[in-house]
């Protein structure tokens, strides 16, 4: 419900013919990074059912896990209604995988919607339960279970293997620390989308229902167990996801691109269409002179400390967009949908 209402708002504001006159307000500093990269895209599935991938954390360039739903046929060549919920890069090959989920002792398998890495040995998967792998097996997290029933996680960001944050429906953060899970006080039923940290601060963004067919724009700040409401003014439209480096720049994207020096300033700068015409779902990135934005119709964005560059003529997806992106180094992976075909698409710089 949440990707039809966003791609259907994204598309309202295409045709709008809102022109964006300004230049660009993003951070500017004495380096640049290099524009040269290499496009690879990988396919999976489309004639067995509809998948998609929605999250993907790197840990290096031989190890990089993808989530979402890939439906093959199964051995007798009818369609598998079990999907494939993992992909995993091992240096040379894309593997699919079924990570199970575990209730009342009963394996079953359904779509991952988050995937967290702190090592090769440390990840997290998140979806309708929560899912450890430790290197060698995947462990049922199951002291989670009273705080999500009816409710999905939807994004992880942790500090270390003892702070842990998870994000979802229905106004739901939990957080792990010192061997326990507490929900975090967030006073909302809102509809968290997105979680990250740096330096001690934490950010979320959800969704806020102002109507039935309006949805507006939600930013809160974590501190230990409480949730803190921060300003959006002036944003109007939704955001998907925020990224920043403490108290040097900070970015939430969604209907638009918007940027602050400081979370203490007064109002967010950008507008909806910059610095493009299409929805954004994702934003992440290196420092302030290496970030990247993807989102809507296979839009690729990448500032470089001077300018915004869309790399959409090697990336365009013209059914579907990338749900997700990570940056680590010259390694910059996006993940999504294009009609029934999920996506990975590899941008390697040169």
């Amino acid at each position: 419900m949440i990707k039809a209402l966003t791609v259907a708002i994204a598309f309202l504001l295409m045709l709008s013919g809102i022109e964006c006159k300004h230049n660009p307000v993003g951070p500017s500093g004495p380096d640049t990074t290099s524009n040269n990269f290499t496009f690879q895209t990988y396919t999976f599935g489309g004639n067995a059912g509809s998948c998609y991938l929605q999250d993907v954390a790197i840990i290096n360039d031989t190890d990089i896990w993808v989530v979402g739903a890939i439906y093959l046929d199964s051995a007798n060549g009818n369609p598998d209604p079990f999907p494939y919920n993992a992909v995993h890069w091992n240096g040379r090959n894309w593997n699919d995988l079924r990570v199970p989920y575990v209730y009342q002792g009963q394996s079953f398998y359904h779509p991952i919607e988050a995937v967290f890495a702190l090592a090769s040995n440390d990840v997290w998967f998140g979806g309708n339960g929560l899912e450890h792998w430790d290197g060698k097996q995947f462990s049922n997290v199951d002291a989670l279970n009273q705080y999500w029933s009816g409710n999905s996680m939807q994004r992880i960001w942790g500090s270390s293997d003892n702070n842990i944050y998870i994000v979802g429906s229905g106004g739901i953060i939990v957080h792990y620390a010192s061997g326990t899970w507490t929900k975090v006080a967030t006073g909302t039923d809102l509809y968290f989308n997105d979680i990250y940290g740096s330096g001690g601060e934490i950010l979320a963004t959800c969704l806020t229902n102002y109507s039935t067919d309006n949805w507006g724009p939600g930013i809160f700040s974590i501190e230990g167990n409480t949730a803190t409401e921060a300003s959006t003014y002036p944003i109007q439209y939704y955001l998907n996801s925020v990224w920043f480096v403490p108290d040097r720049h900070y970015y939430v994207v969604g209907g638009g691109v918007y940027e602050k020096s400081s979370l203490s300033d007064t109002a967010w700068e950008g507008q909806p269409l910059y610095p493009t015409r299409k929805e954004t779902n994702k934003v992440r990135g290196d420092d302030t002179n290496d970030v990247f934005v993807v989102g809507a119709f296979g839009e690729f964005l990448h500032w470089n400390g001077e300018h915004w560059q869309s790399f959409i003529s090697q990336t365009g997806l013209p059914g579907g967009f990338y749900s997700s992106v990570a940056v680590k180094g010259d390694l910059v992976i996006a993940v999504g949908e294009n009609g029934p075909v999920a996506i990975i698409t590899v941008a390697k710089r040169r």
